[in-house]
Protein backbone atom coordinates (compact mmCIF):
# COMPACT_ATOMS: atom_id res chain seq x y z
CA UNK A 1 0.00 0.00 0.00
CA UNK A 2 2.83 2.33 0.60
CA UNK A 3 3.76 2.10 -3.06
CA UNK A 4 0.30 3.16 -4.08
CA UNK A 5 0.46 6.10 -1.77
CA UNK A 6 3.81 7.12 -3.17
CA UNK A 7 2.55 6.78 -6.74
CA UNK A 8 -0.57 8.79 -5.87
CA UNK A 9 1.53 11.48 -4.21
CA UNK A 10 4.08 11.78 -7.04
CA UNK A 11 1.91 10.90 -10.07
CA UNK A 12 2.70 14.19 -11.82
CA UNK A 13 6.43 13.75 -11.47
CA UNK A 14 6.20 10.12 -12.57
CA UNK A 15 4.08 11.09 -15.59
CA UNK A 16 6.52 13.86 -16.53
CA UNK A 17 9.43 11.41 -16.13
CA UNK A 18 7.70 8.81 -18.31
CA UNK A 19 6.86 11.43 -20.97
CA UNK A 20 10.40 12.76 -20.79
CA UNK A 21 11.77 9.23 -21.24
CA UNK A 22 9.47 8.61 -24.25
CA UNK A 23 10.48 11.98 -25.75
CA UNK A 24 14.19 11.21 -25.38
CA UNK A 25 13.64 7.78 -26.99
CA UNK A 26 11.67 9.37 -29.87
CA UNK A 27 14.39 11.99 -30.42
CA UNK A 28 17.08 9.30 -30.37
CA UNK A 29 15.12 7.15 -32.83
CA UNK A 30 14.59 10.11 -35.18
CA UNK A 31 18.30 10.94 -35.01
CA UNK A 32 19.20 7.32 -35.87
CA UNK A 33 16.74 7.34 -38.79
CA UNK A 34 18.19 10.63 -40.09
CA UNK A 35 21.75 9.29 -39.84
CA UNK A 36 20.67 6.12 -41.67
CA UNK A 37 19.07 8.18 -44.43
CA UNK A 38 22.25 10.25 -44.82
CA UNK A 39 24.29 7.06 -44.99
CA UNK A 40 21.96 5.63 -47.65
CA UNK A 41 22.24 8.88 -49.68
CA UNK A 42 26.02 8.71 -49.49
CA UNK A 43 26.05 5.06 -50.59
CA UNK A 44 23.67 5.86 -53.45
CA UNK A 45 25.83 8.77 -54.63
CA UNK A 46 28.90 6.53 -54.52
CA UNK A 47 27.12 3.82 -56.50
CA UNK A 48 25.98 6.35 -59.13
CA UNK A 49 29.50 7.71 -59.46
CA UNK A 50 30.88 4.20 -59.86
CA UNK A 51 28.27 3.32 -62.49
CA UNK A 52 28.98 6.51 -64.43
CA UNK A 53 32.71 5.80 -64.38
CA UNK A 54 32.11 2.23 -65.60
CA UNK A 55 29.83 3.51 -68.36
CA UNK A 56 32.40 6.06 -69.52
CA UNK A 57 35.14 3.42 -69.46
CA UNK A 58 33.03 1.03 -71.57
CA UNK A 59 32.09 3.83 -73.97
CA UNK A 60 35.74 4.81 -74.44
CA UNK A 61 36.70 1.17 -74.95
CA UNK A 62 34.00 0.72 -77.62
CA UNK A 63 35.03 3.95 -79.30
CA UNK A 64 38.67 2.81 -79.36
CA UNK A 65 37.65 -0.59 -80.80
CA UNK A 66 35.65 1.12 -83.55
CA UNK A 67 38.58 3.42 -84.30
CA UNK A 68 40.97 0.45 -84.44
CA UNK A 69 38.59 -1.43 -86.76
CA UNK A 70 38.37 1.60 -89.04
CA UNK A 71 42.16 1.98 -89.14
CA UNK A 72 42.54 -1.74 -89.85
CA UNK A 73 40.00 -1.53 -92.68
CA UNK A 74 41.76 1.51 -94.15
CA UNK A 75 45.16 -0.21 -93.94
CA UNK A 76 43.76 -3.35 -95.57
CA UNK A 77 42.14 -1.29 -98.33
CA UNK A 78 45.41 0.59 -98.90
CA UNK A 79 47.33 -2.70 -99.14
CA UNK A 80 44.76 -4.06 -101.60
CA UNK A 81 44.96 -0.85 -103.64
CA UNK A 82 48.76 -1.17 -103.84
CA UNK A 83 48.47 -4.82 -104.86
CA UNK A 84 45.85 -3.93 -107.48
CA UNK A 85 48.06 -1.14 -108.83
CA UNK A 86 50.95 -3.61 -109.16
CA UNK A 87 48.63 -6.13 -110.85
CA UNK A 88 47.39 -3.41 -113.22
CA UNK A 89 50.97 -2.48 -114.12
CA UNK A 90 51.78 -6.13 -114.85
CA UNK A 91 48.59 -6.44 -116.89
CA UNK A 92 49.50 -3.34 -118.90
CA UNK A 93 52.98 -4.73 -119.60
CA UNK A 94 51.46 -8.06 -120.64
CA UNK A 95 48.96 -6.30 -122.90
CA UNK A 96 51.78 -4.35 -124.52
CA UNK A 97 53.70 -7.56 -125.24
CA UNK A 98 50.53 -9.19 -126.60
CA UNK A 99 49.89 -6.19 -128.79
CA UNK A 100 53.44 -6.43 -130.18
CA UNK A 101 52.94 -10.14 -130.84
CA UNK A 102 49.68 -9.44 -132.67
CA UNK A 103 51.36 -6.75 -134.78
CA UNK A 104 54.23 -9.08 -135.69
CA UNK A 105 51.85 -11.91 -136.56
CA UNK A 106 49.66 -9.55 -138.59
CA UNK A 107 52.69 -8.43 -140.59
CA UNK A 108 53.68 -12.04 -141.22
CA UNK A 109 50.08 -13.05 -141.99
CA UNK A 110 50.01 -10.66 -144.91
CA UNK A 111 52.76 -12.66 -146.61
CA UNK A 112 52.00 -16.28 -145.77
CA UNK A 113 48.87 -18.45 -145.39
CA UNK A 114 50.44 -20.48 -142.54
CA UNK A 115 50.97 -17.30 -140.60
CA UNK A 116 47.36 -16.33 -141.18
CA UNK A 117 46.27 -19.56 -139.53
CA UNK A 118 48.69 -19.01 -136.64
CA UNK A 119 47.57 -15.37 -136.43
CA UNK A 120 43.90 -16.37 -136.20
CA UNK A 121 44.64 -19.00 -133.53
CA UNK A 122 46.82 -16.63 -131.51
CA UNK A 123 44.27 -13.84 -131.80
CA UNK A 124 41.57 -16.19 -130.51
CA UNK A 125 43.76 -17.19 -127.54
CA UNK A 126 44.53 -13.55 -126.83
CA UNK A 127 40.84 -12.64 -126.90
CA UNK A 128 40.12 -15.50 -124.54
CA UNK A 129 42.89 -14.37 -122.17
CA UNK A 130 41.73 -10.74 -122.37
CA UNK A 131 38.19 -11.79 -121.60
CA UNK A 132 39.40 -13.61 -118.48
CA UNK A 133 41.49 -10.60 -117.44
CA UNK A 134 38.52 -8.28 -117.88
CA UNK A 135 36.40 -10.60 -115.72
CA UNK A 136 39.07 -10.58 -112.99
CA UNK A 137 39.33 -6.80 -113.25
CA UNK A 138 35.56 -6.45 -112.86
CA UNK A 139 35.64 -8.71 -109.78
CA UNK A 140 38.42 -6.58 -108.27
CA UNK A 141 36.42 -3.42 -109.01
CA UNK A 142 33.39 -4.93 -107.25
CA UNK A 143 35.61 -5.69 -104.26
CA UNK A 144 36.80 -2.07 -104.21
CA UNK A 145 33.23 -0.80 -104.31
CA UNK A 146 32.37 -3.03 -101.36
CA UNK A 147 35.46 -1.78 -99.48
CA UNK A 148 34.47 1.83 -100.11
CA UNK A 149 30.96 1.16 -98.82
CA UNK A 150 32.40 -0.58 -95.75
CA UNK A 151 34.70 2.36 -95.03
CA UNK A 152 31.87 4.84 -95.50
CA UNK A 153 29.65 2.85 -93.14
CA UNK A 154 32.48 2.61 -90.60
CA UNK A 155 33.08 6.34 -90.83
CA UNK A 156 29.39 7.09 -90.32
CA UNK A 157 29.45 4.85 -87.24
CA UNK A 158 32.44 6.74 -85.75
CA UNK A 159 30.88 10.14 -86.30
Amino acid sequence: MTYLLLVAKYWRELTIGALLSVSVSAISTCSNIRDGAKHMQTEHALELTTLRADYETRARKLEQEQYDQTITAINAATARAKADAANAARANATNERLSQTIDRLAANAATDADYRIEYAATTGELLKECSGSITKLAAAADGHVNDIKLLQDARRGVQ
